[in-house]
């Protein structure tokens, strides 16, 4: 009777696991693919006015936000006009919706009243934000708050800055995409080749710097009619959570040197009245600190690269030992100007630290950092009253495939 019983509840059980069915399935073709979104404030007051003239007693929000949407659009990734290279508004493989209000969620579920098929986000790539909003108290936390709590959404979307607007980042038209924002996520995973761009900084990792109330610098995207460029960086002070200034292309590969994130590039230094290019392979830094008397610290940066000589306008001798000394030793003087540029902007005139050194101090010495958490970059900012320095080995490799390119009449050994 038992075994009977048994049986029956087994078939029940599998009855039941067979006709489960996905009660909140959407086809795909009912889906609108969300690649990229761009969020500003908007210009004119003309679609809140509209709005308080329909509504004069709902809630309202401190601010308005204009948010783009790139949707994919399929049929434009297969067009033959296209490939046939002939481009128009008819076959493009992507739209942009833009609306406007004081919830982004509500401005998602706004475009379910224009668009024939419902926002999804899970292939997100790209949040870019406008350098107004980063700048507005509260605003950039709140113009994320919507991507980190929706379970759609995936954490490894890419967060940018923009130079001004946001909206005209995503509606470029680049020469070999047919995606823009699939070409901007390409440009930001370029970093082996160049230092001068901040590494990708991601959803998730805002999110931790947000909560943990760190200053962090995220990737400068500017653009124009055909092409971005994702370079520099924007600084983000750790208790306020805006935008409190940009760095330059240089500056950024500085902050890449000091907080250990340079994954290749170049260096130009020069020798005499000439040029070497130096091709980074490994980077590393070490800090070393003291405490002894926290309203002046010290901090001393160690930056260790290796790398090969790809291009040199000077004849030297590089299987020379003294040549080569010299070149790396002009090398590291370089790296050391680089890295005290960035050193003077973040430390004396932003007084942020977005160099790691709070990071280090909670890791390294975490009683101090008990004591002093509170008064690092603000209050009484003892990052600021602190001294920093910095120190750079750089060990050539390789020269290249050749010792030099042409043989003049008296050869420089140094």
């Amino acid at each position: 009777m038992a075994d009977r019983r048994f049986v029956r509840a087994a078939l029940i059980g599998l009855c039941a696991f067979l006709t489960a069915g996905c009660w909140d399935q959407v086809q795909i073709e009912e889906r609108g693919f969300v690649i990229g979104v761009a969020i500003d404030f908007p210009r004119s007051t003309a679609a809140e006015e509209k709005a308080d003239r329909e509504a004069p007693d709902k809630p309202e929000g401190r601010r308005r936000f204009l948010v783009t949407h790139q949707f994919v659009v399929p049929g434009g990734l297969v067009s033959g006009a296209q490939e046939r290279g002939i481009q128009n508004s008819a076959n493009q493989a992507f739209l942009n919706l833009a609306s406007e209000g004081d919830s982004l969620l509500e401005i998602s579920s706004e475009l379910a009243t224009r668009s024939s098929r419902i926002p999804f986000y899970q292939h997100l790539k790209v949040v870019i934000i406008s350098e107004a909003v980063a700048r507005s108290n509260y605003a950039f936390a709140d113009a994320l708050d919507f991507f980190l709590r929706d379970p759609e959404l995936r954490r490894s979307s890419k967060v940018m800055i923009a130079k001004g607007d946001a909206r005209p980042v995503l509606e470029i038209s680049p020469r070999n995409e047919k995606l823009p924002a699939m070409y901007i996520n390409s440009v930001a995973e370029n970093i082996r080749k160049t230092a001068r761009m901040v590494p990708e900084v991601r959803l998730g990792e805002v999110h931790e710097n947000l909560v943990n109330e760190l200053s962090f610098a995220l990737p400068r995207i500017t653009s124009n009619e055909n092409e971005v460029k994702v370079a520099g960086a924007a600084v983000f002070h750790g208790q306020s959570n805006r935008l409190v200034g940009f760095l330059g292309e240089e500056e950024t590969e500085g902050l890449n040197f000091l907080t250990d994130r340079v994954k290749g590039g170049m260096l130009k230094t020069a020798v005499g009245r000439d040029l070497v290019t130096f091709n980074v392979q490994t980077a590393s830094r070490d800090i070393w600190a003291d405490i002894r008397h926290k309203e002046r610290m010290r901090f001393v940066y160690t930056i260790t690269c290796e790398g090969v000589i790809d291009e040199s306008f000077k004849r030297l001798n590089y299987l020379n030992e003294n040549a080569t000394k010299t070149l790396q030793d002009n090398v590291a003087k370089e790296i050391e100007r680089l890295a005290r540029d960035t050193i003077r902007k973040v430390h004396k005139q932003m007084k942020t630290d977005v160099l790691g050194l709070g990071s280090h101090l909670k890791q390294k010495h975490p009683h101090l950092w008990k004591q002093i958490k509170y008064d690092w970059d603000h209050g009484r900012n003892y990052f600021a009253s602190s001294d920093i320095d910095v120190k750079a080995n750089v060990f050539i490799r390789n020269v290249g495939e050749v010792n030099m390119t042409e043989t003049r009449d008296r050869l420089e050994v140094r």
